[in-house]
């Protein structure tokens, strides 16, 4: 229902505003609505039902759901924020205003889950026992209905358009189904065995519901620190800029991350050095403007390599393969030879994986050294990178 809402929305505006970015924002406030009202209606039913009939339980689950509805309106916020347009302060946007809003939910669910500990020890340690009342039983039963409905339509949605926001909600829906649930069972169990287990079964959903919440945490917090880009979008760039005519290879690829969807990405790309550079130079912006989608902005830098000079090809083939050795994953690039009276000084980029264990000085002298048992005449210049990008 979203989606539909939120096309018809979007066919309503301005053909320039008709964006995938504007479209997902869209479906997120729209998901935040709904939290906030379902939210509200069953928290206040809840808060109600518990401080008529005495259950501090019932009124504290109300509590809780109440509390979500400040997780939907922080949703909300975050939304709102991230369709905001770069500015000066923020050239990239908006975008990782979700990321921060996930990491408050998290934090939400687990202070919700320590104090549910809290009072869960208390319970155990007071022995005081809820009053039952069948309409208690029928909220309980609605509002666990109701968390289901929720956390169905909220985990559509992230599926929809991958939003950590959404997903961190789905996942309060099911933590807020496990609470209502014990206390159902709870309180059933209370009243026709006539044994309290309110307390102990609060304290393990209580721990389930912390778990959940620092598993959202770490997911939230990976992309805000930069996290490893997906090896697919990786794949599948390097493959359509290798298709293009004229481009011999590639390296230095860097993905950075500004929200979800949004990725600005740099590469450098190899030409020959014999063909003309101006159309060397209109290859480049025809990949750039052909590649650069609303979700990925492409930027290239060229560089021309000698691909027919034999006795370079002969050493950069010689150093490519020594690399080796030290480690397969190892690569070169950028390789050139410049021809002294008595050395050659070899000139290029070595790229290491990202938890390569030798240090760059270490690597450097290693590199030298077995190079010098092949060749005693070869200098070494080297600039050690990072395979930013390793899939």
């Amino acid at each position: 229902m979203s989606v539909i809402i939120a096309k018809q929305i979007i066919k309503k505006q301005p053909i320039e505003k008709q964006t995938e970015a504007k479209f997902r924002n869209l479906i997120g406030v729209i998901a935040s609505i709904v939290g906030i009202i379902a939210n509200c209606f069953i928290g206040v039913a809840k808060l109600v039902v518990g401080l008529i009939f005495s259950s501090i339980s019932v009124a504290s689950d109300g509590l809780n759901n109440i509390s979500d509805t400040a997780s939907s309106a922080v949703s909300l916020i975050s939304f709102k924020i991230a369709d905001k347009p770069a500015d000066k302060k923020h050239p990239f946007g908006h975008a990782r205003a979700e990321y921060l809003a996930a990491m408050i939910i998290s934090f939400i669910i687990i202070m919700l889950g320590i104090e549910l500990v809290k009072s869960s020890i208390e319970k155990i340690i007071e022995n005081t026992a809820s009053t039952f009342s069948f309409i208690t039983i029928g909220i309980l039963i609605f509002s666990i209905a109701v968390k289901i409905i929720l956390f169905a339509y909220n985990f559509a949605m992230f599926k929809k358009i991958k939003s950590s926001t959404l997903k961190g909600v789905a996942i309060d829906c099911i933590n807020d189904c496990l609470v209502s649930s014990v206390i159902l069972i709870s309180t059933l169990i209370s009243h026709y065995l006539k044994v309290n287990l309110d307390g102990y079964f609060g304290i393990i959903v209580a721990l389930i519901i912390i778990i959940q919440g620092i598993k959202l945490m770490i997911s939230t917090f990976n992309p805000l620190l930069g996290e490893k880009a997906d090896k697919q979008m990786v794949i599948d760039i390097a493959k359509a800029i290798q298709n293009y005519d004229g481009v011999l290879g590639l390296h230095d690829m860097i993905v950075h991350n500004y929200g979800p969807n949004r990725y600005f990405v740099s590469v450098h790309v190899e030409v020959d050095c014999k063909q003309d550079m101006l159309k060397s130079h209109e290859l480049i912006d025809t990949i750039e403007r052909e590649l650069t989608t609303e979700t990925t902005q492409l930027l290239i830098h060229m560089d021309p390599i000698n691909k027919d000079d034999e006795e370079s090809n002969k050493y950069k083939q010689m150093i490519a393969s020594t690399a080796k050795q030290i480690d397969e994953k190892i690569t070169i690039h950028d390789f050139r030879m410049v021809k002294g009276v008595n050395n050659n000084n070899l000139i290029f980029d070595i790229v290491l994986p990202m938890e390569f264990k030798l240090s760059d000085a270490d690597i450097i002298e290693k590199l030298k050294d077995l190079v010098k048992e092949q060749d005693t005449t070869c200098n070494l210049v080297i600039n050690v990178d990072r395979n930013y990008t390793e899939c």
